[in-house]
């Protein structure tokens, strides 16, 4: 069963499954870390260094809007137990998906799949977004499935990072 939610601007936080979606805050920022390392350490030789590689996630919602971006949590039982980012790009009538990651616990229930939807009815709403892309890194075999089940294409060719995973990426992108 999957669960969508309908709220493009989402300024109030909405049910998902047992879940809440909510904007993030930037007070957000350590339960976001944790989830995020809980999801690499699934993957050997995925390591997340913040300081160096990723370090918008100290302030996710002030770095996202400074971008014109946008930044969401799914809460279970009070704790992050999900995320997801969105934004512009340079390319015209383009949005990219950031972030999405569901703790293992909290995966099967629609919370990935609800996410996605947020971002983008938002990309579309509020971007003037016709297309989505996004790059996922290719140890990540369920949200791979994820993206095609919901109808994101696969482009030819890899992308290699210079960074501490060492991660070859796939790019997925979908007209909304």
């Amino acid at each position: 069963m999957s669960t969508t939610l309908h709220t493009p601007s989402a300024d109030i936080a909405a049910r998902v499954a047992d879940a809440i979606v909510r904007e993030a805050g930037d007070s957000d920022s350590e339960q976001i870390i944790d989830l995020i390392n809980g999801v690499y350490a699934e993957y050997q030789g995925c390591v997340l260094l913040v300081d160096e590689e990723e370090p918008e996630l100290k302030t996710p919602k002030t770095s996202f809007e400074k971008i014109g971006g946008r930044f969401w949590v799914a809460e279970c039982d009070g704790n992050v137990c999900g995320t997801v980012a969105l934004t512009p790009t340079d390319a015209p009538g383009f949005a990219r998906l950031h972030k999405l990651y569901v703790s293992s616990a909290a995966r099967g229930r629609g919370i990935g799949e609800a996410l996605c939807n947020l971002a983008e009815q938002t990309a579309k709403s509020e971007l003037h977004a016709e297309n989505f892309m996004l790059y996922t890194d290719s140890r990540f075999l369920d949200a791979h499935r994820l993206y095609e089940r919901l109808e994101y294409i696969r482009q030819p060719g890899l992308v290699e990072r210079a960074d501490a995973s060492h991660s070859i990426e796939y790019v997925y992108t979908k007209r909304l």
